[in-house]
């Protein structure tokens, strides 16, 4: 039920802060930005459908060419527990058009974490994350992605297939 919770929040977040974005609409400077939507995770053995999360802030140099860090996490139910799986770390966008509607590639590297929400356990390792989006509208975009995570102190590893629908103020 916490999973659903923080899904509509974040949501009822994204839409709302659209309207008091007060930046000057172009894409080259001070950036923050953040989506959700479904993925499906593959690790060990447990399989599952999870929610994609998101978040980055950080500088785009040019209108092409964004540098961030980046928060990216996974969550799933395992029993009556929730967990997230993903990284913390830094984050590169390459946009193909400098405005307007287009196509993006971007990648990332990191710390990976596997985290229990109410317990106390958590892993570390390393995660890397890339994939391809496509500008919907001013602001809005739609990617996809593929996040790999690899604890190498348990010896075990995951990879996740997502999709999200992101707001990013610039």
């Amino acid at each position: 039920m916490k999973l659903k919770a923080y899904a509509v929040f974040l949501v009822v977040f994204m839409v709302l802060s659209s309207q008091l974005v007060a930046f000057d609409g172009l894409r080259k400077g001070f950036i923050l930005g953040g989506g959700a939507g479904p993925g499906y995770l593959f690790n060990e053995g447990t399989d599952r459908f999870c929610l994609a999360t998101n978040f980055k802030i950080g500088y785009a140099p040019s209108s092409n060419f964004e540098i961030y860090y980046l928060n990216t996490v996974s969550w799933f139910g395992l029993g009556s527990s929730t967990f997230i799986d993903g990284l913390t770390g830094l984050g590169l966008t390459k946009y193909l058009k400098s405005e307007g509607r287009g196509f993006f590639v971007f990648g990332g590297v990191g710390l990976a974490v596997m985290q229990e929400l109410a317990g106390n356990e958590h892993d570390t390792g390393l995660g890397i994350i890339g994939g391809v989006g496509y500008d919907i509208a001013k602001h809005w975009s739609i990617q996809g992605d593929i996040i790999y995570t690899n604890y190498a102190d348990e010896g075990w590893h995951s990879v996740g297939v997502r999709v999200t629908v992101n707001f990013l103020a610039f």
